[in-house]
């Protein structure tokens, strides 16, 4: 009996010692971070998850969260590219999303743009674009692109007819990328990449509107993006 009392004090012993350093890891500084944490509800504009950037437009439009949404406005007087770029980036397989609106449906009639989510690779030299988009007086369709150095067209995709609201919703697996839509008939499929891509990509949030070349194709307009999500990722990396 005092073998078995013995042992058992040895064995309580040894789970204690087993159990201290678990408890010191989970009190350690740096805790992985998981996915969804990066998802922004854009109650404010996070200046840790997003930046905005001139690229190729010498127009600055507006970048606001006003009334828990994040508005991409365009000027009146010139043609415009805003961009907002994610501060992290994502290696490996991906599910994200996020809810898009057109407010004014007067402005289809006379603007031309092109709107939405757009990965891309740090060097630029591979971007995939997936957009909910208008010609004047055509109304919106889903639009698909990958590009080279953001100008020179590898692919392109005209979708279906796209809402005033919806949502954007790309996935990566095993290098693929799709893009699909959220419509009153549910997440249909817009378009699958044909080049697969397996580098480290960043997000772009973006309104472009008109042609540089042609300034009447300027006008004032308004995207507005909510509900931000990260359903599922490998590795998020904040840069």
């Amino acid at each position: 009996m005092k073998k078995i009392i013995s042992g058992l004090f040895l064995l309580l012993f040894l789970l204690q010692g087993l159990v201290l350093p678990v408890k010191a890891t989970e009190d350690a500084p740096f805790q992985p971070t998981p996915c969804e944490t990066y998802s922004d509800p854009f109650d404010q504009f996070n200046l840790e998850r997003w930046d905005e950037v001139l690229l190729y437009s010498q127009t600055r439009g507006n970048v606001l969260v006003e009334d828990g949404e994040l508005v991409l406005r365009a000027p009146d007087t010139a043609p415009v590219e805003i961009q907002v770029y994610s501060l992290f980036t994502f290696t490996g397989d991906f599910d994200i999303q996020i809810d898009y609106a057109v407010p004014d449906p007067d402005s289809l009639q006379y603007c031309r743009f092109n709107s939405g989510l757009v990965l891309q690779t740090l060097d630029d030299q591979q971007t995939y674009k997936c957009y909910v988009a208008a010609t004047p007086g055509e109304g919106l369709i889903f639009r698909s692109r990958l590009d080279r150095f953001g100008e020179e067209n590898l692919e392109k995709h005209k979708g279906e007819p796209a809402p005033r609201r919806g949502a954007l919703r790309v996935t990566r697996s095993d290098g693929k990328i799709l893009f699909r839509a959220l419509t009153a008939d549910g997440w249909q499929s817009v378009y699958a990449f044909e080049k697969p891509n397996q580098e480290k990509l960043r997000i772009r949030l973006k309104l472009q509107t008109g042609d540089e070349e042609d300034e009447r194709q300027a006008c004032r307009f308004q995207v507005r993006f909510d509900n931000f999500k990260v359903n599922t990722c490998n590795t998020i990396t904040s840069e």
